[in-house]
């Protein structure tokens, strides 16, 4: 039982005394020194204002892998203030491209505009001119296609002009002379 007693008393709980602990602690404040990182492991990055988003956006994500690599640091708040940052770019890279295609449709409707007042008419007349040219193109790729086929069919045998086999497994010994005059 002395022991307890003995114990309470040495760390000061009963009577209740923390100066006879804090006397006998020798404290010393003692700030680490950060680890000095080789040449090779420093990269050569100045902050600068980026101009572009894809700059922007490079420099963003270096600041966040130096950040990670870096232990003692806390990253969050540092992503929170570059997340914005990298959304804007992105909004300001789609409204450019937003824009440009808003234009190419605006050059069309300001080109009837300027044409002066369509008749029902002549608004038919250009679906329709559409359509055609649409069938023509259409018609000439199915030419193509047929003729391609065609000519993979109509291959015959160059000693007798028969289709079905080629010169080495035919059977006819007899030449056809019409080929040879072609040759």
């Amino acid at each position: 039982m002395e022991n307890m007693k003995t114990g309470f008393r040495g760390t000061g709980l009963v009577p209740f005394n923390p100066d006879a602990i804090l006397s006998r602690m020798d404290i010393r404040i003692h700030t680490p020194t950060p680890p000095s990182l080789p040449p090779s492991h420093i990269p050569d990055w100045v902050s600068q204002t980026p101009h572009n988003t894809t700059k922007a956006l490079s420099q963003a994500f270096l600041v966040r892998s130096i950040i990670v690599q870096h232990h003692s640091s806390f990253p969050t708040p540092i992503f929170k203030a570059t997340d914005p940052l990298i959304k804007a770019f992105e909004n300001h890279d789609l409204r450019l491209t937003n824009m440009g295609l808003s234009k190419c449709r605006h050059a069309k409707k300001i080109q009837l505009r300027l044409e002066g007042a369509l008749t029902i008419q002549e608004a038919n007349d250009i679906i329709s001119q559409k359509e055609m040219d649409i069938q023509i193109k259409r018609d000439r790729q199915q030419n193509r296609r047929n003729s391609n086929r065609e000519a993979s069919t109509n291959r015959c045998c160059s000693k007798c002009g028969i289709t079905g086999h080629n010169a080495r497994i035919c059977s006819n010994d007899n030449i056809d002379p019409k080929l040879l005059d072609s040759a």
